[in-house]
């Protein structure tokens, strides 16, 4: 049974400056003791995790990602998972649009079409919607997530994760012979 999972887009500071900011200088850094537990978590996952002291303006890597999710599933989600693997494993700068054109061409969109994306604000209309969406939710953090229509807000632990999927799964005719 397919499990429903809607990545939210919420742009945490939309008016950030196009250069992004500095998380040490701007106040926007983790304490050291969660950044060592991440880079604790990535590496039991077999994977790096680094955390850069600049913080991106993300507006243009959210329209990069919508593109995908107008492609369908399949084109969205590695899109997606590779914007973040830029940013927290290799340390780049995903409000720069030569770094995200190149993910983007990773997964075979075109350059001139994303410029055009970019230029043009295509997705500005829909990725305001989504904001005023999320906040009205109650979403005031990143990451997001709709699993079977229920709301997880923030890094979660694995645990939380994995009981909104279970739920998901049990099928209403096996609550309902239950009762």
């Amino acid at each position: 049974m397919p499990v429903d999972l809607f990545a939210v887009p919420f742009e945490l500071r939309p008016d950030m400056p196009r250069e992004g900011l500095s998380a040490s200088r701007d106040g926007l850094g983790h304490s050291p003791r969660v950044e060592s537990r991440l880079i604790e978590l990535a590496e039991k996952e077999g994977e790096r995790m680094v955390l850069p002291d600049l913080v991106p303006k993300t507006h243009d890597a959210m329209a990069l990602a919508e593109m995908g999710r107008d492609r369908g599933e399949a084109e969205f989600w590695p899109l997606h998972l590779d914007i973040f693997r830029e940013y927290f494993v290799h340390g780049r700068d995903i409000g720069d649009r030569e770094v995200l054109a190149a993910v983007g061409e990773r997964h075979g969109l075109e350059r001139a079409e994303m410029s055009e994306v970019w230029e043009s604000g295509r997705y500005d209309e829909r990725l305001h919607q989504f904001r005023h969406l999320a906040l009205h939710l109650g979403i005031r953090g990143t990451p997001s997530a709709l699993i079977c229509n229920e709301l997880l807000i923030g890094s979660r632990p694995y645990a939380v994760i994995r009981e909104a999927v279970q739920r998901c799964l049990v099928r209403p005719e096996t609550v309902e012979e239950a009762v």
